[in-house]
């Protein structure tokens, strides 16, 4: 394998998925789980976004061109998905522990619901994130999928590692401190949602 060739893939797959961007929104949404449980957590995140990202490698350019979709449709989605995550944080904060389903009737059914955040939004869109899964598709296509697919394992390795050290960290910060690291991290949350719209606004902008 060409190593000058793999780290140009490796560098900026680190860059845009930015393991330690991921830590606050970990410790934030798991305030009330123990050590076990967040590195369960941990791991089923970076198994998720592995997985979504091979796929997209594979068979992504294929698969949004079978469906119609673009990748500027991918970042606004991801943007909205994100935003909803960080209004919540704002305005909680903490992580989310009801669903609440409408009825026909105008009221509103509230159903306690531990939510996995492992997967959405730890797993994507934070690790496997419209940045990523473009990056990852278009990489694919310049340095091959063997080359790409082992980037995709070590960054993971490496996201898992750092989950794992901060849950390690969890007891030494208080549940106040929590909290205001959950909200700040929902600013910045509901920042990088914004940004990921406005990118896919001036994608679909460019195509007219």
């Amino acid at each position: 394998m060409d190593l000058f060739a793999f780290s140009l893939v490796l560098a900026p797959l680190i860059v845009i998925i930015d393991p330690p961007a991921s830590i606050a929104l970990f410790l934030g949404m798991g305030h009330d789980l123990d050590k076990k449980e967040l590195q369960s957590v941990a791991t089923r995140a970076c198994v998720f976004a592995s997985l979504v990202l091979l796929t997209f490698l594979v068979a992504g350019e294929g698969l949004l061109g079978h469906l119609g979709v673009e990748l500027y449709s991918l970042r606004a989605a991801g943007g909205l998905m994100l935003g909803i995550v960080g209004m919540n944080m704002l305005k909680e904060g903490q992580k989310p522990s009801r669903k609440v389903i409408p009825v026909s009737t105008g009221g509103e059914i509230e159903v306690d619901d531990s939510v996995d955040f492992g997967l959405v939004p730890l797993g994507m869109p934070m690790l496997a994130g419209p940045g990523s899964i473009t990056l990852v598709i278009l990489m694919g296509t310049t340095y091959g999928v063997a080359t790409v697919s082992l980037a995709i394992f070590i960054v993971m390795a490496l996201s898992l590692s750092m989950f794992f050290i901060a849950s390690s960290m969890k007891n030494s910060i208080g549940e106040n401190s929590t909290r205001v690291i959950t909200r700040v991290m929902g600013l910045l949350i509901v920042t990088t949602a914004v940004q990921y719209f406005f990118d896919g606004m001036e994608m679909w902008m460019i195509t007219l």
